[in-house]
């Protein structure tokens, strides 16, 4: 096959799943993406941000993740990484709840990158009653998910990697526990376009939770397929600006945006300051909503993250991450 044959070849196959990332909106409004089917999706965990990084920003991270929490945001950002890297998060939830996440990845040199993540949402105990109304003891709910992914070049292989569509997928196993507990199996897609202006500003489309559905005692519900398009803004070398289009089965969609930036103290040490906000929901709650602040310390290789995520009257949400490159 000739070099020109391998660049078409290589095209269509990065352009067949942004088509269908494309499409899958058109596809999906007809299967509950409005706001009369909130409630219909199982597995709400799934849509709850990973990573202090992101959840400041608002939730627009689709394009900008660059470790390990990419799992959890768009598998194509497994890209970016270039040594190894290791990440946690710990975050107090709303209600006496609490979520939890880990996850390990590494470069697979020219090939790309791969990595496995662990995601654990707890509920706390609730007393279980009869029909009337004696306690039957104690039970605790917890969901959990399993992903491993992968990221690669599908284009431009003699070109800069700025300049390559990058293609990630995940496959997830995904277990939820309410009194009696059921597993099924999902995937994710992401697309990277390549960086355009300048390697300014690039585009990402992402399909989380494209399958799978939970039976809950006699009822079936799928899980919650969340559609991104997300946007990555490099203003200089110590700004960023992000937005997302998100579309999540159950609900209606909604924009978030979000801005970072780095104040470098020296060589080895950095702050980040981050702020976002987003629409969803916008009006389902009062007080302070929808927005997010946080900040950022970089040593040498580690970093701290912290993020503040108001909720109105349901109270706020901090989450507390790490991550380490080596």
């Amino acid at each position: 096959m000739t070099a020109k044959g391998r660049t078409r070849r290589a095209l269509r196959a990065a352009l067949a799943p942004a088509l269908l990332l494309c499409l899958a909106p058109a596809a999906a409004f007809a299967q509950g993406f409005d706001a009369g089917s909130a409630g219909t999706a199982a597995a709400q965990f799934l849509k709850i941000a990973s990573g202090a990084r992101g959840a400041a920003m608002g939730e627009a991270y689709s394009a900008l993740a660059d470790d390990a929490f990419a799992l959890d945001w768009n598998p194509a950002g497994l890209i970016n990484i270039r040594k190894n890297s290791m990440v946690f998060m710990h975050s107090p939830y709303l209600a006496g709840t609490y979520a939890d996440y880990f996850a390990y990845a590494e470069s697979a040199g020219e090939v790309g990158a791969w990595g496995v993540s662990f995601k654990y949402m707890n509920y706390g105990k609730i007393s279980q009653t009869d029909s009337s109304g004696f306690e039957l003891g104690e039970f605790t709910p917890y969901d959990t998910a399993v992903n491993v992914g992968f990221a690669c070049y599908v284009t431009g292989f003699n070109k800069d990697p700025e300049e390559r569509f990058v293609l990630g997928a995940t496959g997830k196993f995904v277990r939820s526990k309410i009194i009696s507990a059921d597993n099924t199996v999902s995937a994710d897609i992401g697309l990277n376009l390549p960086y355009m202006f300048d390697n300014k500003f690039r585009m990402t489309l992402a399909a989380q939770n494209i399958m799978g559905t939970l039976r809950y005692d006699k009822e079936e519900a799928p899980l919650p397929l969340i559609l991104r398009l997300g946007t990555l803004t490099k203003l200089g070398n110590y700004f960023n600006l992000t937005a997302d289009v998100i579309a999540a089965r159950d609900n209606l969609p909604f924009f978030a945006m979000g801005a970072e930036a780095r104040v470098p103290v020296y060589s080895q040490l950095d702050v980040f300051l981050r702020g976002g906000f987003n629409t969803r929901a916008v009006s389902d709650l009062s007080g302070a909503r929808n927005m997010a602040v946080g900040g950022g310390l970089r040593y040498a290789d580690y970093t701290i993250d912290y993020a503040f995520s108001p909720f109105g009257d349901l109270g706020n949400v901090h989450r507390i991450s790490a991550s380490i490159v080596f």
